[in-house]
């Protein structure tokens, strides 16, 4: 053994061969190296075979799970062979053919049914027995309605927002001229947070001149609600059938948009806009729109709202109702009262700052969804947000949207003040109603364009 200590120089024929041993260090041996030339080979033996053991250990088990799962596989009974697709049906066919789970599935958390499911299922098979070939085309589409609806359940959702006060906050902020509404929404979101039940707030009338924001500030709260948006205008007679569905016997039945928004949808507290509620005051024949609101708007018969067109009830008592108007004195007082009134001041100085800023960065979310691509955008100036202040909220969005369009195409990712130019009309030269009498026939048309 060589020592640590007084290290020899190694005579010629010998080599130094590290040995493992009981101590903290291996120790060093003076062998010959022929010696250390077996003990190599004797290594190199060792560890070929340990790489065969290793391998051989692996086959086995491999063979041994291939073996388990062919005995499970052959311990199955046999998979009935799939049923033969049926060609060249008829929608009618087609429809009959649609099935419903036979019991109702469990109730995901943070839902509530919408309607009777021992009523849809008994409405479901009903209707798949012997229909007239009158009706066929409309029981088909109900068919296909009752089978979508049921497919999950009864269930929709109703979210509970956990960051509602931070959110309604900050929409306050945005648009300071919205405050008393939002302090609404507040009193009803901590009630459903006290109770445990959905949130559902009073049925809000807004109130004021065009242009102050009434539609957008609809659009925000829908967002803070994370619930869907519908708008349904009243400047036309067909109000009632477009919410509750239009009447069975029509050869153009279609259902309501309350149907499609909750029974075949997935949110049970859409948000619905009643945009200009004031022009359905009066239709044709003394008939008057908004008195279709009337068992809409009060909880107790909201939770049973027939669809006329697919002649069933379901549960609308958990809709957000925004309604917007200019006159309020020109809707009737049976409906006026059931809604909570704000007149909508126009927003300040700051507020239209604010405003301005909120509607561009919406529109920016809106048109470039992919965040990472959005953040590569320089935000507007000062003055290119003031410039967007002075507009309507339309106008805004408008002009947001033409801003990040030309961004675009120039391949630019900051904006220009040229960018945010409203459109301006163009000049159109009248036409003149006679050509002249006198002439060959060879006149020259002239166009003038002002850009």
């Amino acid at each position: 053994m060589v020592s640590k200590n007084k290290r020899s120089k190694v005579p010629p024929g010998f080599g130094v061969h590290k040995a493992a041993g009981d101590f903290s260090e291996p120790s060093e041996l003076l062998l010959p190296l022929w010696v250390l030339e077996q003990l190599e080979i004797e290594q190199l033996e060792l560890d070929r075979l340990l790489r065969e053991e290793v391998a051989r250990k692996r086959a086995q088990a491999d063979a041994a799970h291939k073996a388990r799962v062919e005995e499970d596989w052959r311990s199955r009974p046999p998979t009935p062979p799939p049923p033969p697709v049926a060609r060249n049906l008829t929608p009618f066919q087609a429809a009959q053919a649609l099935t419903v789970p036979n019991e109702v599935p469990q109730a995901p958390p943070d839902t509530v049914a919408v309607f009777d499911w021992d009523a849809a299922r008994e409405r479901f098979e009903s209707l798949k027995k012997h229909p007239s070939a009158v009706e066929r085309e409309i029981i088909t589409r109900d068919l296909q309605h009752f089978a979508k609806a049921m497919a999950n359940g009864p269930w929709r959702s109703v979210a509970r927002v956990a960051t509602w006060r931070e959110d309604l906050k900050r929409l306050a902020a945005e648009m300071p001229n919205f405050a008393a509404v939002v302090d609404a929404i507040q009193r009803a979101m901590a009630l459903a947070d006290l109770s445990g039940r959905p949130a559902t707030p009073q049925p809000v009338l807004l109130l004021g001149a065009p242009g102050v924001g009434k539609t957008h500030f609809t659009q925000r709260l829908a967002e803070v609600l994370q619930t869907t948006i519908h708008r349904q205008p009243f400047d036309n007679p067909q109000s009632n059938s477009a919410l509750r569905g239009s009447e069975r016997h029509w050869a153009n039945s279609a259902v309501g948009a309350l149907w499609e928004l909750i029974v075949l949808g997935k949110r049970a507290n859409p948000v619905v806009l009643l945009d200009e509620l004031d022009k359905g005051a009066h239709g044709g024949n003394h008939y008057r729109p908004v008195d279709a609101l009337l068992s809409l708007l009060e909880p107790a018969t909201a939770s049973k709202v027939k669809d006329v067109s697919v002649d069933f009830e379901f549960d609308a008592s958990h809709v957000v109702y925004v309604a917007t108007a200019n006159d309020a004195e020109r809707i009737s007082e049976p409906v006026r009262s059931r809604f909570l009134e704000f007149f909508i001041e126009e927003p300040d100085v700051d507020g239209r700052l604010v405003l301005a800023h909120s509607i561009f960065q919406a529109t920016l979310e809106r048109m470039v969804p992919r965040e990472e691509v959005r953040a590569t955008f320089a935000r507007p100036t000062d003055l290119q947000i003031c410039r967007l202040a002075w507009m309507t909220p339309r106008q805004i969005r408008m002009v947001s949207e033409r801003a990040l369009g030309a961004a675009a195409y120039e391949g630019r990712r900051h904006f220009e003040d040229h960018d945010f130019d409203a459109p301006r009309p163009r000049a159109v030269a009248p036409a003149t109603s006679q050509r002249p009498k006198d002439g060959d026939g060879d006149e020259i048309s002239v166009f003038v364009v002002r850009s």
